[in-house]
């Protein structure tokens, strides 16, 4: 069986790279004592396939990973695995998907919030909203794009908000 896992990291861990994110999530898996497929060969790791990388210091709410099993994972599963995360870590949900689903054919793109002090400069497709002292930015960015970097528009915060898959 197949699952897709949908998690967010705030806080600190935001500042973890991608390479980190993958081991620390790996750890997280392997202490819930799930029998998860490996790779071959001597040195055997989880079959685990991510979304799109995030740039160190985006705070993530709609990180995406695929991992197979013989085991059904259910609301227990996703307890336990929390139980042993760090507590800015979050699996939110769990959805068995069919054994030939893939992440880069199945996702759209992601909508993003980027928190601004000041007023922004419009980019086209921005939708702007102003919350009193500060801006909030919002805009889709289809997958495997240029995600934006901490900073690069001058915003004070970066979020991937959430994921569209495609129909």
């Amino acid at each position: 069986m197949k699952y897709l896992f949908h998690y967010k990291r705030i806080g600190l861990l935001r500042y973890l790279s991608n390479h980190e994110m993958i081991r620390m999530i790996e750890r997280v898996l392997r202490r819930t004592d799930v029998r998860f497929k490996m790779t071959e060969g001597f040195h055997q790791r989880l079959k685990l396939s991510f979304g799109q990388a995030l740039p160190t210091g985006v705070i993530d709410r709609a990180g995406l990973f695929l991992l197979s099993t013989d085991e059904i994972l259910d609301h227990d599963f996703l307890k336990a695995a929390n139980s042993v995360s760090p507590p800015e870590f979050e699996i939110f949900k769990i959805d068995k998907v069919d054994e030939h689903f893939e992440l880069g054919k199945s996702v759209d793109g992601y909508f993003f919030k980027l928190i601004f002090l000041k007023e922004p400069e419009i980019q086209d497709g921005w939708k702007v909203e102003n919350k009193g002292k500060i801006w909030i930015v919002s805009f889709f960015n289809a997958f495997n794009s240029h995600s934006p970097k901490p900073g690069e528009f001058g915003q004070y915060l970066t979020i991937r908000n959430n994921a569209i898959f495609k129909d």
